[in-house]
């Protein structure tokens, strides 16, 4: 046998295994199709399944089940539906109302914000011119504070015023009585000079008043201090008397010119041609000798 003999031989032999696995294989997974479609539950062995024709029928019933549960739940989304186009519609109005009242709270709002600015203007207004009153009340305060003391003190014056005019009434009178006592004692002093002969046209700056003191001090050099001066009438140029207390008798010492004087006080000069002793400090002085 040849080479090409042995290779178709062998060739033969390769296909013959290939066919009687391919033989083996179609055995293998042959398949009774008439139990695979009429097998009931019956006849079902375990692990195989169920006729087609009744995994059809039960296929149907599901279906069937599952169409009735979807009409129905298509009856429920209708309903559902409808009742949320009539709650959308009713909110939908509801919406429109809402909106309608929203825009007339906003005109209302607007009103009352304009109403509140005028007020807050008013208010500002009238604050301005409350401030203005105040300053005014302040001043008018200040003006009568002012008056009330001004009137106190007019009428202090007044009241001084009028006990001054008192006085002065007071006065008045007194100095009245005094005239009419003065022109009885005149008219009865011009009597007793008319009958002594004196002569009242006569100057009597030299004639000092009637006064009694004493003295305070004697000199060596011949001069006084008495304690008689201006206020009591003494004048320069008068003289008067100088006495001694002793005893319950006056002893007559001398006259004294007066040289100066004060309102208080005033210094004399003794009259050598009469003195009769020495004149010292507590010695008495008089202008007239009784």
């Amino acid at each position: 046998m040849n080479l090409l003999g042995k290779i178709f031989v062998v060739l033969i032999t390769v296909m013959s295994i290939v066919f009687m696995a391919f033989s083996v294989m179609v055995y293998a997974t042959h398949k009774n199709w008439v139990a695979v479609v009429n097998r009931s539950q019956q006849e079902v062995k375990p692990g195989e399944p169920l006729g087609l024709k009744f995994q059809l029928q039960e296929a149907k019933l599901k279906a069937d089940d599952l169409q009735a549960q979807l009409n129905k739940l298509k009856t429920e989304v209708d309903s559902e539906t409808a009742a949320r186009r009539a709650q959308l519609a009713k909110l939908q109005s509801e919406l429109t109302d809402v909106s309608k009242e929203r825009d007339q709270l906003v005109i209302k709002e607007a009103a009352l914000t304009q109403e509140n600015r005028q007020a807050l203007e008013a208010t500002q207004q009238a604050q301005k011119m409350l401030d203005a009153k105040i300053a005014e009340i302040d001043t008018l305060r200040e003006q009568m504070s002012k008056a009330y003391s001004d009137r106190d003190a007019r009428f202090d014056d007044l009241v001084k015023l009028t006990d001054e005019y008192n006085q002065a009434v007071n006065e008045r009178e007194r100095l009245k009585a005094n005239s009419l006592q003065l022109a009885s004692n005149l008219a009865q002093y011009k009597t007793a000079a008319d009958r002594k002969g004196v002569d009242l046209d006569e100057p009597v700056d030299h004639i000092p008043p009637k006064l009694d003191g004493i003295v305070l001090a004697s000199r060596s050099d011949g001069l006084v201090e008495m304690s008689l001066g201006a206020d009591d009438g003494l004048r320069a140029g008068q003289r008067a008397f100088v006495y001694r207390n002793h005893g319950g008798s006056s002893k007559f010492l001398g006259v004294v010119e007066v040289v100066k004087t004060t309102p208080d006080k005033s210094v004399g000069k003794v009259l050598p041609e009469f003195k009769k002793g020495p004149i010292e400090r507590e010695d008495r002085v008089a202008t007239r000798l009784n």
